[in-house]
């Protein structure tokens, strides 16, 4: 773990059960990247420390805007997505005392496999005092697309993280080439441990295409599904939202305290709420209850997935 200048391989990707003898057959380093990354306390800003960046994943210096309490650091992945056979592996050390959203500049599109299958792989730590923010961006599964995302946290006692994951039905918005829930299959896994012991996890298959009654089971008749696990001090009620009948949301508190949601309907309504909900928790942990959410008020950013709320219709 941290940031070793050694080169990325196939070697340090894992194949779950679920892809045995799908593994790309190519060299060794064949489309597979990733980087290395620690977050470290340089006054009362969060920096780049040791850091290392293999192709095709490019990360850019944390942002420092001022007025925000946290740094913002984008992975960009310099290809058009995930082809098949492609694995990214992301380690990702947060310091002691460290303020930092880290996201992905885009959707991650997965493109169709072949013979192989397309994977994500990260291996995070959090050190006491340090609050960090996770959100990958919206995965959009293309027609015949096989996908292994995986996840494993380390939190120290102290250590506050939030982590949101979307899933889109692929590209629908096509009319007749719409490619609504025509995935091959999708793998989740997500582990997250504190101070050693298992807190959360959260794994599935979904194997497809999906018929109608299908999507209508594992999405609640909608486009998207998503989740944030929360895991530090939490609020007895989380705030409803205003897209309201656009889609559906729970709330599961877990016996230490720590909180998942959960959403499915319309995929902008979706995003939009993730993103209010996971950064006015990390302003109120860094500024108390009545703090400004990060970023979202920021006049130093232009509107995407993450930083915009735009008006939504069914």
């Amino acid at each position: 773990m941290g940031a070793r200048a050694t080169r990325i391989t196939r070697d340090e990707l894992l194949t779950p059960p679920e892809f045995q003898g799908l593994c790309a057959k190519e060299h060794q380093a064949a489309r597979v990247g990733g980087a290395r990354i620690e977050l470290v306390r340089v006054g009362e800003e969060t920096r780049l420390g040791t850091c290392y960046q293999q192709v095709p994943v490019r990360l850019m210096p944390p942002f420092v805007i001022d007025g925000e309490p946290a740094s913002l650091l984008y992975l960009i992945n310099l290809t058009a997505g995930l082809m098949d056979g492609d694995g990214h592996l992301m380690e990702l050390k947060a310091r002691s005392g460290t303020r930092s959203l880290v996201t992905g500049q885009s959707a991650t599109r997965v493109h169709p496999a072949l013979a192989s299958f397309a994977t994500q792989q990260w291996a995070v730590e959090v050190e006491d005092d340090a609050c960090l923010v996770v959100l990958p961006g919206p995965a959009i599964p293309f027609q015949g697309s096989r996908y292994y995302q995986r996840a494993r946290v380390e939190l120290a006692p102290r250590a506050r993280l939030i982590w949101g994951d979307i899933w889109f039905a692929g590209r629908y918005n096509r009319g007749a080439l719409s490619e609504r829930f025509q995935f091959e299959r999708i793998v989740q896994d997500f582990e997250a441990r504190r101070a050693g012991r298992l807190i959360y996890r959260d794994r599935f298959r979904w194997d497809g295409p999906w018929s109608a009654e299908d999507a209508a089971w594992y999405f609640g008749g909608g486009l998207a599904t998503a989740s944030l696990f929360v895991s530090g001090p939490t609020p007895e009620v989380v705030p409803e939202s205003e897209a309201g009948p656009l889609f559906r949301r729970s709330v599961f508190r877990l016996d230490t305290g720590d909180i998942c949601l959960r959403w499915a309907g319309n995929p902008t309504a979706i995003t939009a709420d993730l993103a209010q909900q996971a950064l006015r928790l990390a302003g109120s942990w860094t500024g108390g209850p009545t703090a400004p959410p990060w970023f979202l008020d920021s006049t130093g950013l232009a509107p995407n997935h993450w930083f915009s709320t735009p008006v939504v219709s069914e």
